[in-house]
């Protein structure tokens, strides 16, 4: 009787992990992220959400330039890996596409393959 109840238990405790574990998407949250060093500004903060409906991505992101609060102009956004995110957007006029790398809850990455980009997730 007792290895079948510590049985169970072990069948349980491992089912609830590997559950859990599934559930988890690495990307969904909320982030403090900058985009450091931008010719003739500076580093620019912001504010990276991303949620994810079936089998979708929705991201948002809210910077601040000069004072100014703005919302980007997501175009798309969706994952590469396990560990790597793509948010494509429209600034400018032109096309930035964000390469993020998640590990834990940091995030580094380029924006437009020349700025670095650094974060935290914070929610």
């Amino acid at each position: 009787m007792k290895k079948l109840v510590c049985s169970l238990f072990l069948i349980h405790l491992f089912s609830c992990a590997v559950f859990n574990g599934k559930l988890k998407d690495p990307f969904e949250g909320k982030f403090q992220v900058t985009v450091l060093d931008i010719d003739g500004v500076g580093d620019v903060p912001g504010i990276l959400t991303i949620s994810k409906k079936k089998d979708s991505y929705n991201s948002s992101v809210v910077y601040k330039e000069d004072g100014v609060e703005t919302t980007m102009n997501i175009i798309s956004s969706y994952a590469i890996d396990e560990s790597t995110f793509i948010v494509e957007a429209f600034i400018d006029g032109n096309q930035v596409d964000f390469e993020l790398n998640f590990k834990n809850n940091d995030i580094i990455g380029m924006a437009g393959g020349y700025y670095e980009v650094v974060g935290i997730r914070i929610e």
